[in-house]
């Protein structure tokens, strides 16, 4: 989740204790092989010209075209559309539409990982509205109008966990990032393939796996108040721990596919039902300034952060420690929590990813406007531990590497 322009986070997430409440994203099956379940939910949903969606580096693998043979033999007319770029914008959301109109879809599959899938969710909600972009980016829900066409969604990296959430981010004519926020917009049917995943490249499963580990993380230990949201991300967290040391050894260890795969699933529902934390609340930020992977500022915000929430929330990160089998209970709780601190910064060195802001490009000196939009971001006042401004401002100067930096 990569959430981008200001937002009251109990719009969406509640804090009060006992009080929250709960809506699932679409039917998912899970399985080696249950991409072949596709045109059984085509036809079941009366869908004839579907819109497939994907990108040209999918398309290269030769995957789209299997995709789109195995619908025309049941009789289906796909139309294919790879054209979906890594960090998508309005540009492509508006590409495809058009490519819709033209050719009189009536269902759409979105093939691919977490680019693709977004663009997927803004499309439908363009489908569903007269409403302007920018109104549906910042409305979601309540700027539809019409009904969702019938939508399915492949996720073929296990990362983003976009077939699950309920954000979808888009960058706007201006290079701005803008979060639409719907429930409606999500998948109606999900197949989860691990096969699928067999061929990522190590350095995209080290990224979107550490996404995975970011987004399970936050949704088990932030401040918002949803019981199931938190057991879901605990799961995901355990399987995420235990599974991407496993794929980076062997790549074509199925079983820790799989689990990685259900794990970007899982913390995808967390974070619909309880968001996330200051992780993302500082990362986000910094992506409008550095042209890096999601997962690499993630890396460089992890730590300083998790050792300063230290001071409010040790309890949870002992809960999740112990949950991931990496403190015994007999420990104290500060030893179990910076046990949990350890493993992330172990599993971000081992996917390969970036430690300091230096290591994210060309970082301007003066990062007044990163500090004033943490301030206002929803996931920042998730945190477990309340941000200042003094706060934000310390914890990117110790991304620096700057000594003697007060985090306590």
């Amino acid at each position: 989740m990569r959430d981008a322009m200001p937002m009251p986070a109990a719009s969406f997430f509640g804090t009060t204790p006992g009080h929250f409440g709960t809506r699932w994203p679409g039917e998912a099956v899970f399985g080696a092989g249950c991409v072949d379940r596709l045109p059984q939910w085509a036809r079941r949903e009366g869908v004839h010209r579907p819109l497939l969606l994907s990108d040209a580096g999918l398309a290269a693998t030769g995957l789209l075209t299997r995709v789109a043979d195995d619908l025309r033999r049941a009789g289906i007319d796909p139309v294919c559309h790879d054209d979906v770029a890594a960090n998508p914008s309005a540009a492509h959301v508006h590409a495809a539409a058009r490519r819709w109109r033209e050719h009189h879809c009536d269902g759409l599959i979105a093939l691919g990982g977490g680019s693709v899938i977004d663009v997927g969710k803004v499309l439908a909600a363009v489908l569903a509205s007269d409403a302007p972009l920018a109104d549906l980016l910042q409305r979601g829900d309540a700027a539809l109008s019409g009904p969702v066409p019938p939508f399915a969604a492949v996720p073929t990296t296990a990362g983003t966990g976009s077939e699950s959430t309920v954000a979808a981010l888009i960058k706007d004519e201006a290079g701005r990032k803008h979060v639409m926020r719907s429930h409606r917009c999500r998948p109606q049917w999900i197949a989860l393939d691990p096969l699928l995943t067999l061929t990522v490249p190590r350095a995209v499963t080290a990224s979107t796996g550490f996404d995975v580990l970011m987004h399970a993380l936050g949704a088990a230990t932030n401040c918002a108040s949803h019981p199931i949201g938190e057991a879901l991300a605990l799961d995901a967290l355990r399987r995420t721990v235990s599974a991407l040391p496993a794929v980076l050894a062997c790549p074509d260890d199925e079983s820790a596919r799989a689990d990685m795969l259900l794990a970007s699933y899982l913390a995808g529902v967390a974070m619909s039902l309880r968001g996330v934390d200051g992780i993302h609340g500082l990362c986000t930020p910094l992506e409008a300034i550095v042209d890096a992977p999601h997962a690499h500022v993630l890396a460089v915000v992890c730590e300083p952060l998790m050792r300063f929430n230290m001071a409010a929330i040790a309890d949870r990160y002992a809960a999740a420690a112990r949950t991931c089998g990496l403190a015994a209970p007999q420990l104290s709780t500060v030893r179990q929590a910076t046990a949990l601190i350890d493993k992330v910064c172990e599993l971000r060195d081992l996917a390969g990813l970036p430690r300091s802001l230096d290591a994210l490009g060309d970082v301007p000196a003066d990062l007044g406007a990163v500090h004033a939009a943490a301030a206002n971001n929803a996931s920042a006042r998730l945190n477990g531990r309340p941000l200042s401004d003094d706060d934000i401002a310390a914890l990117y100067a110790a991304m620096r590497g700057e000594p003697d930096v007060p985090l306590g």
